[in-house]
């Protein structure tokens, strides 16, 4: 189970916030391709051999980037770690939308963690993650 879909099961967010969120974080996603010519790693042409690699062969953006010579691996390790730095998790924007506190989505967070170190987190289990009790 994906942490989303527990806080829904949980009763702490509604699925339609849920879904407002999971939109804004892939509209916001910024692809390794895009990353890659805004930081002139690349240029708009080799970018196109490498989607158009991509598309007929399939395969790994960096892994092709790497074989057509276009880029090192050193250059994909920090393209990788640009986009995980320009990542939106979802707790923060479920936090910026007002769908749940700072305060309850750490603690939600926290007992999804502990769920999952005891692999419980797969399967909703009634006893584990019963939505609280109304007031």
């Amino acid at each position: 189970m994906r942490f989303g879909e527990y806080l829904v099961k949980r009763g702490r967010i509604e699925k339609s916030e849920l879904e407002d969120a999971l939109k804004f974080q892939g509209e916001k996603h910024i692809t390794l391709g895009v990353l890659a010519v805004r930081e002139k790693f690349l240029s708009n042409k080799q970018l196109s051999t490498i989607l158009d690699n991509q598309r007929d062969g399939g395969g790994i953006f960096g892994e092709i980037a790497i074989e057509l010579g276009f880029m090192s691996r050193k250059n994909i390790d920090r393209l990788l770690i640009l986009q995980k730095e320009k990542h939106n998790l979802l707790g923060e924007i479920l936090v910026l939308y007002g769908a749940i506190s700072k305060a309850d989505i750490d603690e939600e967070l926290r007992q999804f963690q502990e769920l999952k170190e005891k692999g419980e987190a797969n399967i909703y289990n009634k006893s584990l993650l019963s939505p609280p009790s109304p007031p």
